[in-house]
């Protein structure tokens, strides 16, 4: 379970702001939405939040400490209860926001640890085999100038992946992206870079410049390219067809992250859960650097022993129960000799 070291129960404070927020909206009748009452419910009732839930938390509390400004936010001046402090207080006021700040900085500490600990993987589309995903220029409203394409595509089994002599197919199943793309509205930054290189951004989702979304055919993604040499060459190429394939770097981590199976057709490793998304990335030439595929190859081999330990603890199990099976006929034989 992600964050189980976490304690993410209302504290006391929290409650009773959440709890008063709600007597004062029966009493007065203004402030906060039905999304606000219904989170004053569950905090005054002591419900454990969710991480996304701690985030909006966070978010609302950001947005809306101008609030305070108003009139009617103090005890002593008029109007007090304005609608804006009822509205705070639904979101367990000021303990909330502290409690929301404080799960915030250990779910991000968490994230961080976790991310220092993995292995990024990287792979690519190729575009001769999946056209529709090729890079596009399209030019907005504004006139400002964007690429949009797709990073991965679910339900697509991938060219053979190998490493030594074994190989294997990967497939990215529906849903797999969709913590990463939770956590944008938290922490979570994704970079867009030119062939995964640093020194070459395009933009980044911090900054808006760098938009992800998840689809029936896969991960979307739409750049704003900097008005930089680097920015206004990556245009020309991608208008040009010099630059046309798409990439991502990544990290799985967790049981729950892949699952391995196999059939008369090979070995497919399915990945279900993204746990870090490093970048999304223009790239020239669309391909599956052995290097990139060091990690699963590591991940293969660890499956190959398990299963090759499960079929040894199977074959002492199936001889013991065929030699049953001959001493139960012969039994059978000897009952009807003695009738």
């Amino acid at each position: 379970m992600a964050y189980e070291d976490i304690d993410f129960t209302p504290p006391e404070g929290v409650r009773e702001e959440a709890a008063r927020g709600l007597e004062w909206r029966r009493e007065y009748g203004r402030g906060g939405t039905e999304v606000g009452v219904a989170r004053a419910r569950d905090l005054s009732n002591g419900t454990n939040v969710s991480p996304e839930t701690a985030r909006r938390m966070k978010a609302y509390f950001d947005r809306h400490e101008i609030d305070k400004q108003g009139e009617g936010w103090s005890p002593s001046q008029d109007g007090y209860p304005s609608a804006g402090r009822i509205a705070w207080a639904l979101w367990g006021g000021d303990p909330g926001r502290s409690f929301a700040e404080k799960l915030v900085r250990q779910m991000n500490a968490e994230d961080d640890n976790r991310s220092t600990n993995m292995e990024l993987e990287r792979r690519c589309l190729d575009f001769d085999e999946l056209p529709e995903v090729e890079l596009t220029l399209e030019t907005r409203s504004n006139g400002t100038q964007v690429l949009t394409g797709y990073a991965a595509v679910y339900n697509r089994l991938s060219l053979p992946l190998r490493e030594g002599g074994s190989q294997f197919r990967e497939v990215i199943l529906p849903g797999a992206f969709d913590r990463i793309l939770a956590r944008q509205r938290g922490k979570q930054d994704v970079v867009a870079l030119l062939n995964h290189d640093s020194n070459f951004i395009l933009g980044r989702t911090s900054s808006g410049t760098l938009e992800l979304s998840s689809d029936d055919k896969g991960l979307k993604y739409t750049v704003t390219p900097p008005d930089t040499q680097v920015g206004r060459d990556v245009l020309e190429l991608v208008r040009r067809r010099d630059l046309r394939g798409s990439s991502f770097a990544f990290a799985l981590s967790g049981p729950n992250s892949e699952r391995w199976t196999s059939d008369e057709q090979g070995t497919v490793r399915e990945i279900r859960e993204v746990s870090l998304l490093a970048d999304v990335s223009v790239v020239l030439t669309p391909a599956y650097p052995a290097s990139s595929v060091a990690v699963a190859q590591r991940s293969y081999e660890a499956w190959l022993a398990l299963q090759e330990t499960t079929q040894e603890s199977a074959a002492p199990l199936a001889e013991r129960s065929a030699l049953r099976g001959v001493a139960q006929a012969w039994a059978a034989l000897l009952r009807l000799r003695s009738v």
